[in-house]
């Protein structure tokens, strides 16, 4: 079978493209297009030209879509590799043959290859000189725009009108782009109304809000009342892209079609319009939105209840943080109500969704808000599935930082209960990823009661991945604990040092790794010391230590922050360390300690 496929092995990539390319056996074909570019690059620029460039109509009009489709994506690199070693000339290749190869599969019987092609498309545009844009690329489009054999070519037509206009350019947009648009969008087919429909935004953005509201916008409005649902549908789906196209005078005139929309005779034309409602007033400025929009907003939170489209609260939930940003808090009142529901929603991916914007939220509304009303949501997503939970944990520092220092610190011993609620590790993990950021927004008194007694606990965890998020955090919550009365760290330094001498060497390996977080924080805020007094000497007895695996991470530790450190790396006991490892009869232990490593990203 594997003979079958890549064919006579003891023949080069070239001479087995020339004898298989036209294979009964379609997997074969597949292969030898997936290496075209292999096999120029492999044989130079002038055996490409003269055996393999000849070869490749064969693809352009295989029987097996999966090889015409994979042919077009090779013509990318394909038209770099020829004009990085051949210059003008293979310039010339991509204007003469891959350009129309290109054009042609983009009208493909096959909605992958066709799909595929524009993609190679927008790709290739990007080699064409600015002078043979109007004669190679806009006046094919053209050509295909005006084709009346078959609607195939005036929807690709339509698509790329659209996708390429950046490259067209402002001028070429405003006096032919424009022009062929308006036609195509009174094109006796819908589907080619729907491509115009929902392919405005990009010439948009080239032309001006001013000239597409004068010559665009009003076909936008007129393809928003066509006869065939599914256009309307299009016009429904791009109305965000309108939306940033058009003047904020005509917001209000966009408005009154989305309300046409929410009434419409067709389902999937109302779902479309409420799915984009939120994304849409984040387009606005705060004083554009009106309370007839804000209201659409806000039922769709309670549609779970009345149990007809539950989708809609998803589709509000999801969208919520981008609307409240663009309402501000002074605009919260309207939206609380809706809020208050959705937290207590049926359906867990509505929950999810919010658990995960709940900071976004906090930050926006500020302290008094998140304290009166958001606290709501956050202790019932500390309570609910792990799937909601995992969104507020993921962002819980974030959201700490909004609130005040007492309730700061009336959350902090529920979340260090939340490791022994749950046989989720993953959750776990997250837990301990982030212990050390709350260490910094509580007192060195609650960090000592509660945060240092759940590091302790993460750290000795059954599941190794715990273990390890758990390291930059002990090193965060021990200097924090610095910060306090002398005796706040006493007990935790002490649990720390003893993990130096453990009969596990797992567990010394441990501590040289939280030596290297003690370290690196360190190095990025020095106002706190505590590496060289509590943690250099027991890392130079562990120079020695029997098991080389130990001597290993000390080694990589030693090689990425130590030494990338001047105070460190100056210190005579650092020295001493090296000294001993370098010498070390386990050749990695010494590869690694000579190596220069630059510093690790944080």
């Amino acid at each position: 079978y594997q003979r079958r496929v890549h064919g006579d092995d003891t023949l080069d990539p070239l001479t087995r493209l020339e004898r298989y390319h036209t294979s009964d056996f379609s997997l074969q074909r597949l292969v030898l297009v997936r290496e075209l570019v292999d096999t120029a690059t492999g044989a130079g620029y002038d055996e490409t030209v003269s055996r393999l460039l000849q070869l490749l109509g064969n693809f352009v009009a295989d029987s097996e879509p999966a090889v015409r489709q994979m042919f077009v994506e090779q013509l990318h690199p394909l038209s770099v590799f020829l004009i990085d070693h051949g210059g003008e000339k293979g310039y010339n290749e991509l204007i003469n043959t891959f350009l129309p190869y290109t054009f042609e599969l983009l009208v493909d019987k096959n909605i992958e290859v066709g799909a595929s092609a524009v993609n190679a498309l927008i790709k290739l545009v990007d080699l064409v000189k600015p002078e043979h844009v109007e004669p190679q690329l806009l006046n094919v489009v053209v050509t295909l725009a005006h084709d009346e054999r078959a609607e195939d070519y005036r929807v690709v037509a339509a698509q790329l009108f659209n996708e390429l206009s950046g490259r067209f350019g402002e001028q070429l947009c405003k006096d032919v782009v424009v022009k062929e648009v308006v036609t195509l969008s009174e094109d006796m087919s819908f589907s080619v109304r729907k491509t115009v429909a929902c392919n405005l935004g990009k010439i948009g953005k080239v032309i001006g809000s001013e000239e597409f509201v004068s010559r665009l916008f009003p076909i936008y409005v007129q393809l928003s009342k066509d006869d065939i649902w599914g256009v309307r549908k299009a016009c429904a789906e791009s109305i965000c892209e309108i939306s940033q196209a058009i003047t904020r005078a005509h917001r209000t005139s966009l408005f009154e079609v989305f309300e046409r929309f929410t009434e419409d005779v067709s389902r999937w034309v109302r779902v479309a319009a409420y799915q984009q409602l939120g994304p849409l007033i984040s387009t606005c400025e705060r004083g554009e939105v009106t309370p007839r929009l804000l209201k659409c907003f806000t039922e769709m939170a309670f549609q779970s209840e009345t149990g007809s489209d539950s989708d809609f609260a998803e589709y509000c939930a999801y969208s919520f943080p981008a609307v409240v940003q663009s309402v501000g808090k002074e605009g919260w009142g309207d939206l609380e109500a809706a809020y208050l529901s959705l937290i207590k929603d049926v359906q867990w991916k509505v929950r999810k969704s919010l658990a995960h914007s709940l900071h976004e939220i906090a930050k926006i509304v500020g302290r008094d808000i998140t304290e009166k009303t958001l606290t709501q949501a956050f202790d019932l997503f500390l309570k609910d599935l792990d799937e909601v939970k995992v969104g507020v944990v993921s962002n819980i520092s974030e959201f700490m930082e909004v609130l005040g220092d007492d309730l700061r610190e009336k959350y902090v011993p529920i979340i260090c209960q939340l490791p022994s609620e749950t046989d989720n590790w993953r959750l776990r993990k997250m837990i301990a990823q982030k212990l050390g950021n709350l260490a910094t927004l509580v007192s060195p008194a609650t960090c000592r009661d509660t945060l240092a007694e759940l590091g302790i606990r993460l750290l000795e965890d059954s599941v190794a991945d715990v273990r390890q998020s758990s390291y930059k955090s002990i090193s965060s919550i021990l200097r924090r604990l610095y910060q306090g009365a002398a005796d706040d760290k006493s007990s935790f330094l002490t649990y720390i040092k003893k993990l130096a001498t453990h009969a596990n060497y797992q567990v010394r390996q441990m501590f040289v790794y939280i030596a290297q977080e003690i370290a690196e924080q360190e190095t990025q805020t020095p106002s706190v010391k505590v590496f060289e007094a509590e943690f250099l000497d027991a890392l130079v007895e562990l120079a020695g230590d029997r098991v080389p695996n130990v001597r290993l991470a000390l080694a990589k530790v030693l090689s990425s922050s130590l030494n990338n450190n001047p105070s460190f790396k100056s210190m005579s006991k650092v020295h001493h360390i090296r000294d001993i490892l370098l010498r070390d009869t386990t050749k990695d232990v010494v590869y690694f300690t000579s190596q220069e490593v630059p510093r690790r990203a944080q």
